[in-house]
């Protein structure tokens, strides 16, 4: 390589660097701005996403990517992008303090993953917090644990159970024997099952309640996150958990345990399984996963995203999923009568039926296409 060319690149170079340090600025003021507008709707009552101003937003930085000889994509990645940051910031510094009296939680199951994530938010929140596990299992270091389910029990005004589903109801049980008085909440992902242990504790007296969070212990903030909120029969319960989560950026969904169930068929049970059958389908093809992504489209890259995502997680917890829900039954059918039309109207020839059942599912989207 000659020296002019060394010299250029070196040039080249420093302009990239000076406009990297420029955007980065104009990224810092863009956060300082999107704080002042947090703190603007905080103060007005505004809720912190407006999905219609983004999708502005992400429109006007499509539209304006033709002229700067950029492409669309790259403009809409970028925008989310500073969107979920702008989010994010708004969260912490205006959506995120509980203004009631703080509680003291006990939170069982606080070495599993979701356990340590509500410990954690519970304790961000200004909550006094402890954890209680099975002997031999390694809780969180930075919160006090309790050597016992009583000991962790005496003094706490709340107790949320984060244990693996299937044991959930009989820690109900025991926490309903023990003479509890404070609120308990399960977080399951499954509550149809737990109605007896519901029931048994709601008949004692006890302030029960039910929630799910319907995202994982990955989540940063709760903005865009939506927090089930599953009747069991005890209204102050219900308010009460509610309001932990209320001044967060969170989205409360007031549900009964049926109706929880039913949805959680489909919006868990069915993804789970159709990427579990989309990767068993993969793995016996007999080609190899870099033969399929040196030709990956772009459908496929973002299915198999997805699809290791769930491929990594707890096998008992995705079975338990399957297995415990009442309408897995149901969803089974579905499924089989779903497949079934659309390999059939491929192996008969039948291009007018499969393009009427297409054109059914874009009825039955509506406005959601129009995102894109």
């Amino acid at each position: 390589m000659s020296e002019k060319l060394d010299e250029r690149l070196d040039r080249l170079r420093r302009r990239i660097r000076n406009l990297d340090l420029a955007l980065l600025g104009l990224v810092a003021e863009r956060m300082e701005l999107a704080r002042e507008v947090g703190s603007t709707k905080r103060a007005t009552g505004i809720p912190l996403r407006d999905f219609e101003v983004e999708k502005r937003v992400l429109d006007r930085a499509a539209a304006a990517a033709g002229d700067l000889g950029l492409t669309p994509e790259l403009a809409r990645a970028l925008m989310r992008q500073l969107i979920e940051e702008s989010c994010r910031v708004q969260e912490v510094e205006q959506f995120s303090a509980f203004s009631g009296s703080a509680e003291t939680i006990l939170v069982a199951g606080g070495a599993g993953k979701m356990g340590r994530w509500l410990a954690r938010f519970f304790s961000s929140q200004g909550h006094r917090v402890r954890v209680f596990d099975l002997p031999g299992v390694a809780s969180p270091d930075d919160l006090p644990r309790a050597a016992s389910l009583a000991a962790g029990l005496d003094g706490a005004t709340m107790a949320f159970l984060a244990v693996p589903i299937e044991r959930v109801g009989s820690l109900i049980d025991e926490i309903t024997a023990a003479g509890f008085r404070g609120l308990v909440c399960d977080v399951a992902s499954l509550k149809e099952h737990l109605r007896p242990a519901l029931e048994r504790a709601r008949a004692a007296g006890v302030a029960i309640t039910s929630i799910h969070p319907m995202f994982g212990p990955e989540a940063r903030t709760l903005s865009d996150k939506v927090i089930c909120i599953c009747d069991c029969g005890v209204a102050t319960a219900n308010e009460r958990v509610s309001a932990l989560f209320r001044e967060t950026a969170a989205t409360l969904v007031p549900l009964s345990l049926t109706r929880h169930d039913e949805i959680a068929a489909y919006v868990l049970g069915l993804s789970h399984l159709v990427n579990l059958l989309f990767a068993r389908v993969l793995a016996g093809s007999g080609l190899s996963r870099r033969e399929l992504h040196a030709v990956g489209s772009t459908t496929f890259r973002r299915q198999f995203e997805t699809t290791v995502s769930v491929a990594l997680e707890n096998p008992s917890l995705y079975y338990a999923i399957q297995q415990a829900n009442p309408f897995t039954a149901r969803l089974f059918r579905e499924l089989e009568r779903a497949t079934a039309d659309w390999t059939g109207w491929v192996e008969e020839e039948n291009p007018e039926a499969f393009a009427a059942g297409m054109a059914a599912l874009r009825g039955w989207l509506g406005n959601d296409l129009a995102g894109g």
